[in-house]
């Protein structure tokens, strides 16, 4: 466990037993991971995903090179979100890299995946280069 994730743990446990106000703990959690979350997602995370999931999830590095994703790396972005498709970590940041990259609303790639059932990588990177946005 590196020393992140522990300071990470120990902010969340901390909310959880009382000892941290919520906005003490959001601003906490934002200056460890750079990631702004708000108050009810720190407090009913546990809803949906278990406390590992949503440490990993804060921590992992986002992908800020987005706007110079090719063609060769986008598939093996995609092939990563298939072959982790139970880490949402992985799934989260791959896909929203993937969105700005394509100019795709957030979900994209997740409803391509999963409600459209599309497999192939190459026509998932196909239907992320067609222009859909409407122009007024």
């Amino acid at each position: 466990m590196t020393e992140k994730e522990k300071k990470l743990r120990q902010i969340i446990d901390d909310f959880e037993k009382g000892k941290l106000k919520g906005q003490v703990a959001i601003e906490q959690i934002q200056d460890l991971t750079g990631e702004l979350i708000d108050i009810g997602y720190l407090a009913e995370y546990w809803e949906s995903e278990d406390l590992d999931m949503f440490v990993k999830k804060l921590l992992i590095e986002p992908i800020t090179d987005w706007n110079k994703i090719d063609d060769k790396r986008a598939i093996e972005l995609i092939n990563e979100i298939k072959i982790n498709i139970t880490d949402d970590s992985i799934v989260q940041r791959n896909s929203t890299a993937l969105e700005k990259r394509y100019g795709k609303s957030t979900g994209t790639i997740r409803t391509k995946i999963y409600h459209e059932n599309i497999a192939d990588p190459y026509k998932i990177l196909e239907e992320l280069k067609k222009e859909t946005r409407i122009f007024l």
